[in-house]
């Protein structure tokens, strides 16, 4: 008898064991997407801590956990570990804000790690005048403006830095978006500078041209960390916590 396809047969099982077995090593990771407070030097954004660490907070430290399972929240002081229970619903809050134009359009309150109301942005792709930062998007031929107060009418001068030019965007009241000029070209690694009356200094904005849309949360909140798009990253967090916040328990 010939043993050489159940050879075979063994190997392709091994291999897929070993796969699955990597996949899931490579899952028990949670992502540090927020820390505040004394501690926050050691968890840098972006840091990945194994499932099984065992994390110290000291008093008045927040951290905030991403991984496949959803979003943990942290608070000192006290002991944990990752693999608590974490808030679920990651892929339906990343959907609404990072989804198509309908929803895009959206604007939201929703609530961030310190409990205050904080209006944001809707979507993620869409650019917050009053904050600096870099701005990462998959679609510079479509760029949305956005603003917080939509109260009155503002004319916004976009200047780009390397040249010097620059349009006007009149934004009418209760219009919390406007498009981009599309005569004003945006490129990856250029620097623009956003003002308007009554600003106390300019807005400057950079632009990161990804080459896809990240699909998974985890996936997203590491672009964002990677290509400093804080902003960004701060519509995202606040999306992930939109349901209720819960802190974790520290360990006995």
């Amino acid at each position: 008898m010939s043993w050489g396809p159940n050879k075979a047969i063994a190997a392709r099982l091994a291999a897929a064991l070993l796969i699955a077995s990597s996949a899931t090593a490579a899952a028990a990771e949670a992502l540090v997407v927020r820390a505040l407070g004394p501690s926050a030097r050691s968890f840098p954004a972006g840091k990945k801590l194994a499932d099984d660490a065992r994390i110290t907070l000291q008093a008045n430290d927040t951290l905030v956990l991403l991984d496949s399972r959803g979003t943990r929240t942290l608070r000192g002081p006290g002991t944990f570990t990752p693999s608590g229970p974490a808030q679920a619903n990651n892929r339906s809050a990343i959907a609404s804000v990072a989804g198509g134009p309908a929803r895009r359009a959206r604007i939201g309150a929703v609530r961030n790690v310190g409990g205050a109301t904080d209006v944001r942005p809707a979507s993620i792709w869409h650019v917050d005048v009053a904050k600096s930062s870099n701005v990462c998007l998959t679609d510079p031929a479509h760029v949305t403006l956005w603003r917080a107060d939509a109260t009155k009418p503002v004319t916004l001068t976009v200047t780009r830095a390397s040249d010097g030019a620059n349009r006007t965007v009149q934004w009418q009241a209760g219009e919390p978006t406007v498009s981009w000029p599309s005569d004003l070209a945006v490129t990856s690694g250029a620097q623009y500078r956003l003002n308007w009356g009554g600003a106390e200094k300019p807005t400057v904005v950079t632009f990161k041209t990804l080459a896809a849309e990240p699909p998974e949360p985890e996936a997203m909140a590491s672009t964002l960390i990677e290509n400093d798009c804080d902003a960004q990253l701060d519509v995202l967090i606040a999306a992930l916590e939109r349901p209720a916040m819960a802190a974790a328990t520290p360990e006995n």
